[in-house]
């Protein structure tokens, strides 16, 4: 009886490291992070490898696999690489976990591209024409421009295929809804959609349930 209700204060103590804050997407610890990567190895992954489906959380719903952009937090990208160490060819440094937990407090908008107009956009010569160069949040009439970069090491883990590209808002910015997102895709198309508290509340709650 002692046992079970060591192992029932376990499982909620780990399942509050995950669902505490609401109003916030998951803050990884040392504890969390463990039982995330243990996650990871149960997640059998479908479809295209390189989905970003399968590393964050959809703002926007693209059309034929083009104009789609995900927000990646700590826990969708750690879960994503755990789940794909060995499928995409991972050699996972030591100080892996380090790097994941000191990174909490910002959130990467990465919108992704497969062009379907202009195929000379796969070329070798024009390599890298298909990404988003510009990207920015609207609030109250003014511009909030991502002011950080991807650590070096979850990067270098992460996909760059679909065109990728990650820009880093503070989670406190991503948090203060209502806003628009507003970037030029690769063709240079302008593109624009609105996130408000319902919408932010469904990626937290998508977050939250999140299986890459």
């Amino acid at each position: 009886m002692k046992k079970a209700i060591l192992a029932l204060t376990a499982a909620l103590a780990l399942s509050f490291s995950f669902t505490a804050g609401a109003a916030d997407f998951i803050r990884l610890n040392d504890s969390s992070y463990e039982t995330m990567w243990q996650k990871g190895k149960t997640i059998k992954k479908h479809g295209s490898l390189e989905n970003p489906m399968h590393y964050g959380v959809e703002m926007r719903h693209g059309t034929i696999g083009s104009n789609q952009v995900v927000l990646v937090t700590p826990y969708t990208a750690g879960l994503y690489i755990s789940s794909t160490e060995t499928l995409r060819l991972l050699d996972i440094p030591s100080d892996f976990k380090g790097e994941l937990l000191q990174n909490q407090d910002v959130l990467f908008i990465a919108p992704a591209y497969v062009p379907v107009h202009h195929l000379i956009s796969w070329s070798t010569e024009t390599k890298g024409s298909g990404r988003a160069e510009h990207l920015a949040l609207v609030k109250d009439g003014k511009f909030i421009f991502p002011r950080y970069t991807m650590n070096s090491t979850v990067d270098s883990l992460l996909p760059h295929s679909h065109f990728v590209r990650y820009f880093g808002f503070t989670r406190k910015e991503i948090l203060d809804v209502p806003y628009e997102v507003r970037y030029v895709n690769g063709e240079g198309d302008l593109i624009s959609f609105k996130v408000d508290k319902k919408d932010l509340e469904e990626l937290i709650r998508e977050e939250k349930n999140f299986r890459a």
